[in-house]
């Protein structure tokens, strides 16, 4: 059975651009059987359900995804609090919250994720830094926008509570986890830019990695970062296949508005 795996489509940033159609198209074309979505669809979970109900009911493949952070910010934060947000998401048939989805012998599992400050650096950093969520004049918007960050630790522990139990349920069979946070450090900010020595942490966990490897995760599908990298790591495929925003396709000479390159670029295919 054919995968596709994409995440960061960000359609309100990209709002320019027609980037469901060329998602479909392109999938489409591949002969794909499921698409998984890692999050970051969008910043209103009302468009981000709506979106993916319509990608999957107008397409011969069936589609999967988890809510990412952004997915997570409330459009009306005094209509809509992040519990009817994430209530929203577990209700989603086509959501992986809270619930486990297969084909045979293979199983889709997975949530959002959190971050528990692991890839900051520790040495030059500590918890309480982290909390603050600001750093050189930046702030992480999570810090402003979610109420989960009151407890970053505590909300991660929670979401790999679930993920674990959602592997219980699935053992034996061959597993696919989608977190829209990193679950590796490989896949963090490794340049020398100093202000991601404490934006990492606010990536992911090294303890999502450690599950996986040790319940027998085939492929590990996350995103988040905006970067499009994979990697094998102790039995697990990792894969992170963001399309991010348009402003960052600068970096691809001569394709920086070509949606349908950075659509390609951004697409993984794996057999299970």
């Amino acid at each position: 059975m054919k995968i596709a795996a994409i995440s960061d489509l960000h359609l309100d940033i990209n709002r320019d651009y027609p980037v469901m159609e060329a998602l479909r198209d392109e999938v489409e074309e591949s002969g794909a059987s499921y698409l998984l979505v890692a999050g970051d669809v969008s910043e209103d979970f009302r468009l981000t359900g709506d979106k993916m109900r319509k990608l999957d009911e107008s397409s011969s493949f069936s589609v999967l995804y988890v809510p990412g952070n952004h997915d997570l910010w409330s459009p009306e934060p005094d209509r809509f609090g992040i519990d009817y947000i994430y209530s929203f998401f577990k209700d989603d048939e086509r959501c992986l919250t809270g619930k486990e989805r297969g084909d045979g012998d293979v199983a889709f599992i997975g949530d959002v994720g959190w971050y528990d400050y692991s890839f900051g650096n520790h040495c030059r950093f500590s918890d309480e830094m982290f909390e603050k969520m600001t750093y050189m004049g930046r702030t992480w918007q999570d810090g402003i926008r979610n109420p989960w960050t009151r407890e970053n630790k505590g909300r991660c522990s929670l979401q790999l509570e679930g993920i674990e139990s959602s592997l219980e349920r699935v053992e034996g069979r061959k597993i696919v986890a989608v977190t829209h946070m990193l679950p590796i450090r490989e896949f963090t900010v490794l340049d020398a830019r100093p202000e991601w020595e404490y934006f990492n942490a606010f990536l992911g966990s090294l303890r999502f990695g450690e599950l996986f490897e040790s319940r027998g995760v085939s492929y590990s599908v996350s995103g988040h970062v905006h970067y499009r990298k994979e990697r094998e790591k102790n039995g697990v495929y990792y894969i992170c296949p963001c399309l991010g925003y348009y402003s960052e396709w600068r970096f691809a000479k001569g394709h920086e508005t070509d949606l349908g390159y950075h659509m390609k670029a951004s697409l993984r295919y794996f057999e299970v």
